[in-house]
């Protein structure tokens, strides 16, 4: 069964009902309702297993339970900047550094549609990884500053580029209100256990008229995705993926509009992006890896051409 792409570093559909509903389902991080089915992808970390949800309110996939601050400071440690393959950290065949700065060839078109809302002003970036595209922002216009949760990128941030970044959680980092024209999240929405109460206090942060631009991976958005979780609900079959559950959030088109517009952003626009064939992670046997390239080109023009079936999103969300 091929498995979609889990994306670079930071960086649904077909699900039939089962018997597997339950009211003592984890309650959803998007309607906080608590009733949810079984979604066929799991994690396993330290010998714990974290099963993916799919709630049967507003569609949303997560993981239950959500990591602990023990296995979050785990996974995130400096392996996960260090490690060069696609079991750990940037999940990919470079370590996260080299990973990242492949990646700058999206810079351009990311903070071009940030530049259609804001072009100037305070640019404050959640989870700046190492710094590239914070450092990026800054030489196109940005006023920057930064956290980020890893002892090593935030340092890296400093040394590399002399960035203002702090190390610190989202969660703990204190709310300056009416401060920010633009706040960045890349590849970070998936990994927050409470994501919507993170984009209400990035709502807080904004000045009137500021943006809150989020990129997620969209797993299972693209043709890959859709017919892996098909096959899998068919074969009454569970993926278990061979990582740690960084991505505690699995988001489509239409539950990240949903999130941003519960967390208070009046008008929100979503943006579907795809990798290149050339660029997509490989992993699984030989089927699966030539199954997922051979998708990916129909999939990569379909979504140049029309917008849809993407597997990155890049949310835009004003707030008014």
């Amino acid at each position: 069964m091929t498995t979609p792409d889990l994306q670079e570093p930071k960086s649904l559909s077909i699900m039939p009902q089962d018997s597997d509903t339950t009211e003592a389902s984890p309650t959803c991080p998007l309607c906080k309702k608590n009733k949810s089915t079984s979604f066929p992808i799991s994690y396993l970390l330290d010998q714990k297993t974290f099963d993916a949800r799919k709630c049967l309110s507003c569609n949303f996939v997560y993981l239950a339970p959500r990591p602990t601050s023990r296995e979050i400071a785990l996974m995130y440690s400096d392996e996960y900047f260090l490690h060069d393959g696609a079991d750990f950290g940037a999940h990919s065949a470079q370590d996260y550094e080299t990973a990242a700065r492949l990646g700058s060839v999206k810079f351009p078109e990311i903070l071009g549609w940030i530049k259609k809302y804001q072009t100037d002003g305070k640019f404050f970036e959640i989870g700046c990884g190492m710094g590239y595209f914070l450092d990026y922002a800054r030489q196109h216009g940005f006023e920057v500053s930064g956290i980020e949760f890893a002892a090593l990128g935030a340092n890296a941030c400093k040394e590399k580029f002399g960035l203002e970044v702090l190390q610190s959680s989202f969660e703990k980092y204190p709310v300056k209100e009416n401060l920010y024209t633009v706040i960045f999240m890349g590849d970070v929405l998936e990994h927050f256990n409470e994501p919507l109460e993170m984009l209400q206090k990035a709502h807080a942060m904004l000045k009137s008229g500021g943006i809150v631009a989020a990129e997620v991976p969209s797993m299972f958005n693209s043709i890959t995705g859709r017919l892996a979780v098909a096959g899998l609900n068919i074969l009454g079959k569970t993926k278990k993926m061979p990582m740690p559950p960084y991505h505690v959030n699995e988001f489509t088109p239409r539950t990240l509009a949903l999130m941003l517009k519960t967390a208070g952003f009046g008008s929100v626009r979503i943006v579907q992006r795809i990798k290149s064939p050339q660029r997509i992670t490989l992993r699984g046997n030989v089927f699966e890896k030539t199954t997922k390239k051979f998708l990916q080109y129909p999939n990569f023009y379909i979504t140049r051409l029309a917008g849809v079936l993407g597997d990155r999103l890049l949310a835009i969300g004003i707030r008014t």
